[in-house]
C-alpha cells in the first residue's frame, strides 16, 4: 500500500516498539505531578504511525484527573500528519491532543509556553515510511531516490549523489553506514554518474552496489545494500544533526521531575544520548543501561531487534 493511499484511509502499519515501557514511564510521569501542577504536555516528537500516543492517551483516559493535560505529535512526514489527523479526530476535538507538521528540532516554536513533562522520540523510520511504493527508503520496489521524510523540503538523494564527490559518498557511507566497502561504492556510483547512467530508482542502486561487493557476499541474510541505504536516509535528513538540536534546545525545556524516553536504532544515535542522559548533575536514570526487546516481541515484530530504549528523570 502506497503512503498516498494510506494517509487516505488514516491507516497506518507500523508497530510501535517498547510500547509498554515507554507509555508506562511517561504517563507516570504525570501521576507523579502534584494536584496544584498547571496544565502540561508530554511531546511526543515523532508521531510516525500514532501507537505511541494512542496507547498513552488510553492510559491518560483511564485516570481523567490527568486530562488536563494533552499530547502535542509532532511529525515532519506530511503523510504521517495526515494519516494521523483522521485517525485521531476525536481526540483532537477533545482537545486531547494536538498535531503539528514539524520537525522535532522546532517542537519549541509549538508549546507556546507550557510545561512539558515528559518528552519521547522514536528515531526509527516507520514501517509505513519502508513500506511505501514512493518514498525512497526501501529497495524492494523501484521506487524514486528520495528518502526525505519531509517531501516538502531537502535534497532528494538523486540530487545528493549528482553533486557529492566520491570522497563525500565514501565518508557518508562509512559514518553513517559503517560499511566496509564504501570506497569501492563511492568509486561504482561516480563512475555511473561520469556515464549517465547513475540508477533512476532505489532497486537498481541496490543492485549497484551489491555488484561491489565479493561475489560470495550478495546473497547473504542482509542485503548489501543495507548499510549504505542507511547512511543515505541519515544523511538526507540530517539525522544526527536533528538529534543533537533535540538535546541540546528542546531537552532544557523539559519541567524538573519530566520523564524523557528516547527510542533509538543506531549506534551514533545511542551513544549521543547515553552521553546527554549520564550527566549526573542534570538527570536521574530510572536504569543506566538501555533497555531492549525481549524475544516475544522480536518474534513479533523484527525490526525491535536493533531497538535501545534510554529513560531518565529531569532533575
Amino acid at each position: 500500500m502506497n503512503s498516498t493511499f494510506s494517509a487516505e484511509l488514516g491507516v497506518s502499519h507500523h508497530i510501535p516498539i517498547l510500547l509498554e515501557p515507554i507509555t508506562d514511564f511517561l504517563v507516570t510521569g504525570l501521576k507523579n505531578l502534584p494536584p496544584e501542577a498547571a496544565p502540561g504536555i508530554i511531546l511526543d516528537c515523532t508521531l510516525g504511525g500514532g501507537g505511541h500516543t494512542a496507547r498513552i492517551l488510553e492510559k491518560m483516559k483511564s485516570d481523567t484527573s490527568l486530562l488536563k493535560h494533552c499530547v502535542l505529535g509532532v511529525d515532519q512526514d506530511p503523510d504521517a500528519i495526515a494519516r494521523n489527523r483522521i485517525k485521531f479526530k476525536n481526540e483532537i476535538d477533545a482537545k486531547n491532543l494536538e498535531i503539528i507538521h514539524s520537525s522535532f528540532s522546532d517542537a519549541p516554536k509549538h508549546i507556546n509556553g507550557r510545561p512539558i513533562y515528559g518528552l519521547m522520540a522514536d528515531l526509527g523510520i516507520s514501517s509505513d515510511q519502508i513500506d511505501s511504493e514512493t518514498r525512497g527508503f526501501s529497495f524492494r520496489f523501484p521506487a524514486p531516490l528520495d528518502m526525505r521524510m519531509d517531501t516538502s523540503r531537502g535534497i532528494p538523494l538523486k540530487e545528493m549523489l549528482m553533486v557529492l564527490s566520491e570522497t563525500e559518498i565514501a565518508d557518508m557511507i562509512w559514518k553513517y553506514g559503517e560499511d566496509r566497502f564504501s570506497r569501492k561504492i563511492a568509486r561504482k556510483l561516480v563512475d555511473l554518474r561520469s556515464k549517465n547512467q547513475l540508477p533512476e530508482n532505489t532497486s537498481l542502486l541496490a543492485d549497484a552496489i551489491a555488484s561491489t561487493f565479493p561475489p560470495a557476499m550478495r546473497h547473504k541474510r542482509m542485503h548489501p545494500a543495507t548499510q549504505s541505504f542507511q547512511a543515505f536516509r541519515i544523511a538526507v535528513n540530517e539525522e544526527l544533526k536533528e538529534l543533537e538540536t533535540l538535546i541540546s534546545k528542546v531537552f532544557p525545556l523539559v519541567q524538573v521531575g519530566g520523564n524523557i524516553a528516547i527510542l533509538s536504532f543506531h549506534s551514533l544515535e545511542d551513544r549521543l544520548v547515553k552521553s546527554e542522559f549520564h550527566q549526573r548533575e542534570l538527570y536521574d536514570l530510572p536504569s543506566r543501561k538501555a533497555i531492549q526487546a525481549d524475544d516475544q516481541e522480536i518474534e513479533m515484530n523484527s525490526r525491535s531487534r536493533s531497538a535501545k530504549l534510554r529513560l531518565a528523570i529531569k532533575k
